[in-house]
């Protein structure tokens, strides 16, 4: 078998037969799961993004704060499974548009805590689940060695194709992010001072 993809929604071309190999039947199965399962994130994240305005990252953060009504940074990051950078910068962005309001921890100064505002809470209450929140809830109902299995196998291809190992950002690409911005901006305009954060920023 050979299949050359030529991007999402292009037309493929595959050359099989009955006498494809066993290694290539395994191979096409192999990158038809991951073309799924890619294809399964980034449309469900811009359905959300269409609906919301947010990205799959602040919205998934919003989600967790209207769990559990105040978090820092590092809880948050916790949750998110990624780096406190990362949290950081999306915390800030939602706070430029009024969702979310940072205070001092009463019982550590030196920590900040975050906490929805009404208009962040009112948003994540009608806002769909997002995708990193139900591929985190679908890998929790698998079994462990699934999960461990999955983990060798993914691990193992990223190794051969020289993938740093680095952690990702939470699905925040350049291209992706940019137009979930432009929707924030909106809903942020709508609030006077949440927009003249927001183009302060």
């Amino acid at each position: 078998m050979r299949e050359i993809l030529t991007g999402r929604g292009a037309m493929t071309n595959t050359v099989t037969g009955r006498g494809a190999s066993a290694p290539g039947r395994r191979t096409e199965r192999a990158v038809d799961s991951v073309r799924r399962l890619v294809n399964a994130l980034g449309e469900s994240a811009r359905a959300v993004e269409q609906r919301t305005g947010l990205t799959n990252a602040q919205l998934f953060l919003l989600r967790q704060l209207e769990e559990a009504r105040e978090l820092t940074i590092n809880e948050l990051a916790e949750r998110a499974l990624t780096q406190q950078s990362t949290v950081s910068l999306l915390v800030r962005r939602l706070e430029d548009a009024g969702f979310v309001r940072r205070t001092p921890s009463p019982a550590d100064r030196r920590r900040v805590c975050v906490a929805l505002t009404q208009r962040g809470r009112s948003l994540a209450r009608r806002a769909p689940k997002p995708p990193l929140a139900r591929m985190i809830d679908s890998l929790g109902r698998m079994p462990a060695a699934e999960v461990d299995a999955l983990i060798r196998g993914v691990g193992a291809l990223l190794v051969e194709m020289r993938v740093a190992a680095a952690k990702a950002p939470l699905f925040e690409t350049a291209e992706h992010g940019s137009g979930a911005q432009k929707g924030l901006g909106r809903i942020a305009r709508s609030s006077t001072s949440a927009g003249d954060r927001s183009r302060r920023s």
